[in-house]
């Protein structure tokens, strides 16, 4: 930043002082070499009248309207030849600025006339098209120098999107003499730690969920063989399943994290699929889904991995619901409305930013006894994420919990 900071100051410096030097020069040999024709006119105008015998210089001052001051000879500073004019009785312009003045000796040789000022009117236009040409040519330097920074901020965005995408490094890096150099450095550096770190944790979990089937397996078929109570024996078959379950969960979770699922986007009634999912979640054990939605409705996703979101907030919503739950699909505008709600304890609103993160589940009072890994809530939140969509836990109107999904809706037309 802070060689990006002195090469634009330094640029700044150097371009007001280059043009404002340049317009200057343009603005001064613009200028007329000779004084305006009427001057001349006024001054033998002027000295006609004051040589008419009779003539006073109030008078003539009145009637050409001039102001009129005496001033003493040596208030001004006169060179060799105007003195002599002066001396000469003849009359003698001085400019001053934008104003001319015009001096002769009064009947007393130590007093001056001293007529005007006289304004000399520039053109307006012609300033306005200096002032114009000073800010078109800043505009065209700060355009120059802009223009490679912009765009190599558009080509880091594009590797840092495809990046956060796919997780894949960029193959061309920005030139080293760019400003951006340090910062896509760093960047780059970044992701390369990023992925290892990624692709380590990906190793780990898998490693472990592997490692752990194997044991699992043979400690399910130990328990098998065992001759002891069935009660214990069932208890103890459970905790295996339970095991067994988290791992499934560990592994379906560390492939989403990690994007490594590729999506296989299509166009998916998602009003059949609901009914589907409703149907098939009915015979389990936990309040009953009543489920409200249009004839139609038409979403392009992944069906799989969508209908596995729906899922693990439906049973998530039976396992917590005293007798109810509601599944309701929508269309607002452009987006696609899901809302599941259930007559449950509900969610602190304290507890909310925390549930949709892995292993993370709610206090005793309400997670005792009926599982789950805190899992199940993170994978929802990394479909909905994959399919550009939000998700939010608020009230529902039932007195429990509810989550509402927002996804990006396309009204395609069914195959027919």
């Amino acid at each position: 930043m802070q060689r990006l900071f002195l090469h634009f100051y330094l640029f700044m410096l150097l371009v007001l002082l280059g043009i404002g030097w340049s317009v200057d020069r343009l603005w001064q040999q613009s200028q007329p070499q000779q004084q305006p024709g009427w001057v001349s006119v006024l001054g033998q105008s002027l000295a006609s009248q004051l040589n008419q015998p009779d003539a006073s210089a109030e008078q003539i001052a009145g009637q050409l309207d001039l102001p009129l001051q005496i001033l003493a000879i040596n208030a001004i500073a006169w060179s060799e030849p105007e003195q002599q004019a002066l001396s000469r009785g003849q009359l003698v312009p001085l400019f001053s600025g934008n104003a001319v003045y015009f001096y002769r000796h009064s009947h007393d040789e130590q007093l001056l006339l001293q007529f005007g000022p006289v304004e000399i009117e520039a053109s307006s236009h012609q300033g306005y098209f200096f002032t114009l040409l000073f800010f078109a040519l800043l505009a065209i330097a700060v355009a120059l120098w802009l223009w490679p920074l912009a765009r190599d901020i558009q080509q880091l965005q594009r590797q840092l999107k495809q990046f956060g995408q796919g997780m894949q490094l960029p193959e061309q890096k920005l030139p080293a003499h760019s400003l951006l150099a340090p910062i896509a450095n760093s960047a780059q550096q970044m992701a390369e730690q990023i992925r290892r770190l990624v692709a380590l944790q990906r190793e780990m979990t898998h490693a472990v969920s592997h490692e752990l089937r194997t044991p699992l397996a043979r400690l399910s078929f130990a328990l098998e063989m065992q001759n002891i109570a069935a009660a214990d024996k069932q208890a103890m078959l459970q905790d295996v399943k339970e095991l067994d379950q988290l791992v499934d969960e560990m592994l379906d979770y560390a492939r989403l994290e990690s994007q490594t699922v590729q999506l296989t986007k299509e166009q998916v009634n998602l009003a059949e699929l609901a009914d589907n999912l409703v149907e098939k979640l009915t015979p389990l054990p936990g309040a009953a889904i009543k489920l409200q939605k249009p004839d139609t409705l038409w979403l392009c996703c992944d069906a799989h991995y969508l209908e596995r979101a729906l899922q693990n907030l439906l049973v998530n919503a039976k396992r917590y619901a005293k007798q109810q739950v509601l599944l309701t699909l929508s269309q607002q505008q452009n987006q696609l409305l899901v809302r599941v709600e259930d007559d449950g304890p509900g969610i602190a609103p304290e507890q909310r930013d925390k549930i949709l993160q892995p292993f993370v589940r709610l206090d005793e009072s309400r997670s005792k006894g009926h599982g789950g890994f805190g899992l199940g809530l993170a994978i929802v939140s990394r479909i909905v994420c994959w399919h550009q969509g939000q998700i939010s836990i608020g009230d529902s109107k039932l007195g429990g919990a509810l989550f509402e999904l927002r996804l990006p809706l396309k009204q395609p037309q069914p195959n027919k």
